[in-house]
Formats: C-alpha cells, structure tokens, sequence
C-alpha cells in the first residue's frame, strides 16, 4: 500500500498537544519552516529568503526538522533543540524514513 503519509500532515500531538501544521506564504526572518509548540502550530513556508520557492521535498523535510523541535522542546532538551546540526541531521533521517515506509492495512 502506497505512503499514506505524504507530503506531511496537516495536525499531530506531541506531548499531549495537538499542533496545527499550517502552509504559509513565508515564515519570520526568511526561515524555511517555524515551530511554536506552546501556540500549537508549525509553519512550513512556499518562500523563503529573498523570493525562492521551497521544492516539495524540502518542504517535507522542513516539516519534520520542525516536528523534532516540537518533540525536543516538549522534553526540555532545549540544548538539543539549539543545537540545529542535531536536528538538521535527525530530521533528513526521519524524512528519508517515513518517504520509503510503507503503511499496511490489515483488510
């Protein structure tokens, strides 16, 4: 069965709060996506920096570099969660994981 996953989704919880994933023209200081686990919501931004276009898998990787800042700041790794060598490296893992998995119904 095909990736049901894909490109990414639109909410999930962390921590026991739900987090709204919204698409947004751009994100403060030019960023490719924002993160704000206590306001309940990630942005993944079309542009970024001057007026480039963010590709369809960098937006997919943007969102999970922003769900690991969810997931770091909810434990209060917040040396992790500075450390954006850490979450860049774990968030092109993570990516390159859930685009190759394969969901199974069991019908």
């Amino acid at each position: 069965m095909e990736n049901k996953f894909l490109p990414y989704p639109k909410q999930f919880n962390c921590g026991g709060q739900r987090v709204e994933v919204r698409d947004v023209e751009r994100c403060d200081d030019g960023a490719v996506g924002e993160a704000n686990i206590c306001a309940g919501y990630v942005e993944i931004a079309e542009k970024f920096n001057k007026s480039y276009i963010q590709s369809p898998d960098s937006r997919k990787n943007s969102f999970y570099h922003e769900l690991v800042h969810c997931i770091l700041s909810t434990m209060g790794e917040h040396e992790l969660n500075d450390n954006e060598k850490f979450v860049c490296s774990f968030a092109g893992f993570l990516t390159e994981a859930m685009a190759d998995a394969k969901f199974i119904d069991k019908d």
